[in-house]
């Protein structure tokens, strides 16, 4: 009997409803009871069955869990987030699969760093991923790019309330095999390639979806993208604002319908219809300011710099679109001289494109009255104009807005609208008196505020206040490109390694995914020696290129947390066609300067340069840093910035072609603790691979020309010799910083 028993309970907790994974006494080899659970997602993942929750406690999973049963209608498997815990899932090729279920739930994990996209679904129905962080997935080279959360072949599911930032495609993405799924209330920005202008907040190539009440915002092309096969798809109740590109866009798509939406400051035309787009209903929207701007407001990569008048328009219909296209009861404003409207042709007026059209009848051309565009609360205040005069009747037309508030009569303004309701407002909010729920107000002390490095500090957001009493997640960033969060707790600890001047942030986030932000600022001092003495290896800052000649190149600091005062910046400039003699040097927008670490050249026209700058002035989001050549090249840059080191200490450099590079050994270094900094350029080869004991950071490919980079953080002095195997001719430099 007690055998009986044994296989009856095995292996998945045999009847219970729960199964419990992290924490004390953790063992795959249990059955994921509460005082065993199991120690990975994965393992839980492989036998829950319908009806059973996944319940997972705080702690960072180094893993991809891929979902091994389906649910049921009614009995869904749920994966959940222990309620306030930070649960990340991370180093993956993705952090969560799904491929060929149904009736699966992911709920309230932070999935970040993944090789691939961070949640996928695949030949799935009945799915709904919800509430969660994800970021970082993929990487900003070609072939590399990942999507936050990626469906293919999926149908009848839901996409909701997940936060999908910095991610190096887009932010959620819909391909063409996807279908009847619902995308809603997510929070979608700072997506991009780096290297390309086209990572969306949300791109939909699949048909018959709803995209529904989603904040978009500071991503590198369009906030909604809607391309070929995205056809009959409904846009409503999206706020859409300081994209790349357009706030929504259309293109060689039909029968979709673009219905109350609030669209503002975009690079280009806010609604766009374009190509052979055909059978558009736009409706309901506010479109305020997009398309007049002289450069990008997203301050991301190179392409922060492009000009924002290549396609003009608050509302935009092109091309072929015009002919079956309705527009009506969209309310558009410019605060300063621009195109109002295109349809077909260009107009400067609401009343003028009206005249020519016999569109747009119950159009408005008016100041909304936002209550604080600057800081991008885009509410409507009372005596605006989009108060009580929408189409109600509009297929799609939503009966609540973006925050969930009912529709409501402002009795001090007459009912101007049409439709079954006289009364909805245009746009994503409805006006109610007060307006709909407001953002938390973030508040942060950090102590110390000052010290001698190493400096441990505590930021306390404990003081944030929410108005309508919402629990608030947190999310500290330390400057020094550390992040913690986004959590349940209101403090976090840290420590500063190197001199310097930091902003230290905290972003809080209700239950609404209304968010507010706070800044301090802490002054660490050198504790003596090499920048703090504790080298350590911070983030990338940008990469560039170009395969046209040039007698300069730059990086624009994409970064959000930027580059921090005290810090190294290390530049790697790879250069085809170059003289091997002549100064290569570097400057920035706020100031600073770049000199040589180690430069080297062959007989061919190429050449590998690196570039060292301590920052005596920080860098901000956009900044350039500019690096002239002696002679018009060809170039691939990359920027990484490094803490605890201030200047060159051991260099080599060397060139050749096979099978394996080698920069040459350096001298034996002055000190213990430095930071060994390895670059390699490949010319027409493949991609290079590091010895054993290098740290490899992301080879950045144009063509088959590769610039590699790598570290190693000494406690010993040594010398140092930056090798490992690559095809092609190749230059290899090695410079230790101390």
């Amino acid at each position: 009997m007690a055998i009986v028993a044994a296989v009856l309970s095995s292996p998945a907790f045999a009847g219970a409803s729960t199964l419990y994974v992290g924490g004390a006494n953790c063992s795959d080899a249990g059955v994921g009871a509460p005082d065993q659970p199991y120690c990975t997602i994965g393992k839980a993942a492989a036998v829950a069955t319908a009806g059973q929750t996944v319940l997972v406690s705080a702690g960072t999973y180094p893993e991809k869990v891929t979902v091994g049963h389906s649910g049921a209608a009614g009995s869904p498997i749920v994966f959940q987030a222990v309620p306030g815990a930070t649960v990340t899932v991370t180093g993956g090729s993705n952090g969560f699969v799904v491929s060929g279920k149904q009736y699966v739930t992911i709920s309230g994990f932070t999935v970040t760093g993944t090789t691939s996209y961070g949640i996928y679904l695949s030949g799935s129905n009945n799915i709904v991923v919800s509430a969660n962080t994800v970021t970082n997935a993929g990487h900003s080279v070609s072939g590399q790019l990942a999507a936050g959360i990626d469906l293919s072949g999926t149908s009848a599911s839901t996409i909701t309330g997940n936060n999908t930032n910095h991610n190096s495609d887009s932010g959620i993405f819909l391909n063409s095999t996807t279908t009847t799924t619902t995308v809603s209330y997510n929070n979608s920005s700072f997506n991009a390639n780096q290297y390309q202008r086209n990572a969306n907040g949300i791109n939909v190539v699949g048909q018959n979806n709803t995209i529904l009440g989603n904040l978009l915002h500071d991503n590198e092309d369009s906030g909604l993208q809607f391309y070929p096969g995205g056809d009959n798809n409904l846009a409503t109740l999206n706020v859409s604002y300081d994209n790349g590109d357009h706030g929504i866009d259309d293109l060689n798509v039909t029968g979709g319908r673009l219905i109350g939406n609030t669209i503002y400051h975009n690079c280009t035309s806010g609604i766009n219809v374009e190509g052979t787009s055909g059978n558009y209903l736009v409706e309901n929207n506010i479109s305020v300011d997009n398309a007049v701007f002289l450069v990008n407001p997203t301050p991301i990569g190179a392409y922060g710099s492009n000009t924002c008048k290549r396609r003009a328009g608050n509302i935009g219909i092109w091309d072929s679109a015009p002919g079956s296209t309705t527009v009506n009861a969209n309310l558009v404003y410019l605060t300063v001289p621009g195109t109002m409207y295109v349809f077909g042709s260009s107009y400067s007026s609401l009343s003028a494109m009206q005249s020519a059209t016999g569109q747009e009848q119950q159009g408005r051309q008016a100041d909304p009255r936002f209550v604080n565009p600057a800081g991008f609360d885009l509410r409507p205040q009372e005596g605006s104009p989009a108060i009580d005069s929408a189409d109600s009747g509009a297929s799609g037309a939503q009966a609540t807005d973006v925050t969930g508030a009912a529709r409501t009569d402002d009795p001090t303004v007459a009912n101007t609208g049409i439709g079954p309701r006289a009364y909805d407002d245009r746009g994503a909010y409805e006006f109610g008196g007060g307006g709909g729920p407001l953002p938390p107000t973030a508040a942060l002390t950090v102590s110390p505020s000052s010290g001698t490095a190493p400096l441990p500090v505590t930021a306390d957001a404990s003081g944030s206040t929410d108005p309508q009493g919402q629990p608030l997640t947190y999310t500290f960033t330390f400057g020094d490109g550390t992040t913690v969060g986004p959590q349940a707790s209101a403090t976090a600890s840290h420590t500063y390694g190197a001199a310097g001047s930091y902003p230290v942030s905290v972003t809080v986030t209700d239950t609404a995914n209304l968010s507010g932000s706070a800044q301090q600022s802490v002054t660490v001092s050198a504790g003596g020696g090499g920048g703090g003495g504790n080298p350590a290896y911070v983030s990338q800052i940008a990469t560039n290129y170009s395969t046209s000649t040039h007698t300069s190149g730059y990086l624009a600091v994409w970064r959000t947390q930027g580059v921090v005062a005290g810090d190294l910046a290390v530049l790697s400039v790879q250069l085809t066609g170059a003289s091997p003699t002549g100064t290569v040097s570097g400057t920035d927008d706020a100031g600073n300067t770049y000199a040589v670490g180690q430069d080297v050249a062959d007989g061919a026209g190429d050449r590998l340069v690196v570039l060292y700058g301590v920052l005596h002035t920080a860098l901000v989001p956009n900044n350039r840093i500019t690096v002239s050549f002696p002679s018009a090249a060809t170039y691939r840059i990359t920027g990484d910035e490094l803490s605890g080191v201030t200047a060159p200490d051991r260099q080599a450099g060397a060139g050749g072609s096979g099978s394996a590079y080698a920069s040459g050994s350096t001298g034996v270094t002055s000190a213990a603790k430095e930071f060994v900094f390895g670059t390699v350029a490949v010319y027409a080869g493949t991609t290079p691979a590091w010895a054993s004991g290098w740290t490899g950071l992301t080879t950045y490919a144009v063509g088959t020309n590769y610039l590699g980079r790598a570290y190693q953080i000494t406690s010993a002095t040594n010398s140092f010799n930056a090798t490992g195997t690559a095809s092609g001719s190749w230059l290899a430099v090695c410079v230790t910083f101390e």
